[in-house]
């Protein structure tokens, strides 16, 4: 072969992907999840592509619903050998699209992977703004924030000295639906499970008052602090506590749907309320919604969130936890209940420690 005609061989690196092995019977564990490698070569992606190089991954209860739900235009689905999906934070590593240059910071709805390659005309892919950090980006002013502000603000239609409960209050998106009743002058009540969450309810997040489904009748308590009843049930949990609230509830009442928890890892969809009369005579609204409802005000939305976070108004709590080998285990602390606030896998260390939360030991 003469020389210059001597053929190069193509560089390629690893790309790790965590798969749906099998829909989770009832409780979710490791072995529903099969990590897989590929090779993927190092030329650049095609027109109006991007390559990611994912960071950080949000975990929240939705994905393990989409694990048992079935393909539909309304919902996501994991179906068993899919990679899972995942609100994702990344860099652009390259790009083949004018609006998205390389070296970026983005977020998108991408999958357990370290790298993606992703059309922005087929997934909506986000540049984070300008003087927020990546971890900021995803982890703080974004999925969960927004998802409580839309729900309380554009669905319960607060007034000032309403009755507020949240369900799932020690969570990440029940905690900021908590914070803004409080701001926007609501009454708050949090219910929460174990004394340290409903401390932290109080001591943080500043409840009114906290009710420990635990250790107390959550219906009795409800009707013992609301004897006017609830104004506004924002749910996240679903099952026995919706019942509850809607036990209790006030006339004209609203009752958001955020979520079922209660059913997410339980094999089965949560029951609703039983006696729906109860809504129909109390002219009681009671409404789902999914955050993506309101995309066209997202900067309404997080110009609102980023006013009360440097006031000091609107308090958020970061769980992060560091490694792509250990996602499967990272998210079942979503259901066994030791994650204390949002729920950040990291696959990237250097990310967390060079943000302005870096004083926090997030990896301890």
């Amino acid at each position: 072969m003469r020389k210059g005609n001597k053929s190069r061989r193509e560089k390629h690196v690893l790309n790790r992907q965590w798969r749906l092995r099998m829909a989770p019977a009832q409780g979710l564990s490791p072995e529903n999840f099969v990590m897989s490698t590929e090779e993927l070569s190092d030329e650049g992606p095609a027109p109006g592509k991007l390559l990611i190089r994912n960071r950080l991954f949000l975990c929240t209860p939705a994905q393990r619903g989409w694990m048992n739900a079935k393909r539909s235009a309304h919902s996501p689905a994991i179906m068993p050998g899919d990679p899972i999906i995942a609100f994702a934070g990344g860099t652009i590593m390259r790009s083949a699209h004018p609006a998205f240059p390389a070296g970026a910071d983005v977020r998108y709805f991408g999958h357990w992977s370290d790298y993606q390659i992703v059309d922005p005309s087929v997934t909506e892919v986000e540049l984070i703004e300008p003087g927020l950090s990546l971890f900021e980006g995803v982890a703080v002013y974004t999925l969960n924030m927004i998802t409580a502000y839309a729900g309380l603000v554009f669905v319960g239609q607060p007034m000032a000295g309403e009755t507020l409960v949240v369900s799932g209050a020690a969570g990440s998106t029940g905690s900021a639906a908590l914070q803004i009743g409080h701001i926007l002058g609501l009454r708050t009540i949090g219910i929460a499970g174990g004394a340290d969450k409903c401390a932290m309810l109080r001591d943080e997040y500043g409840a009114d008052t906290v009710i420990d489904y635990k250790t107390e009748d959550v219906a009795a308590r409800l009707g013992e602090l609301c004897p006017d009843g609830i104004n506004i049930f924002y749910d996240n949990v679903g099952g026995a506590m919706l019942q509850a609230a809607v036990d209790n509830i006030a006339r004209h009442g609203r009752i958001i749907l955020c979520g079922q928890i209660a059913g997410y890892d339980a094999g089965n969809p949560a029951p609703g309320p039983r006696d729906m009369m109860q809504l129909v005579y109390g002219s009681v609204r009671m409404q789902g919604f999914i955050s993506t409802d309101y995309r066209d005000r997202y900067e309404e939305i997080r110009e609102h969130l980023r006013q009360w976070v440097e006031k000091g108004e609107l308090r958020h709590r970061e769980d992060v936890r560091q490694g792509f080998e250990q996602l499967p285990e990272i998210y079942g602390s979503l259901f066994s209940g030791s994650n204390r606030g949002t729920l950040v896998a990291v696959t990237d260390p250097s990310l967390a420690l060079n943000n302005q939360f870096s004083e926090k030991k997030v990896f301890e």
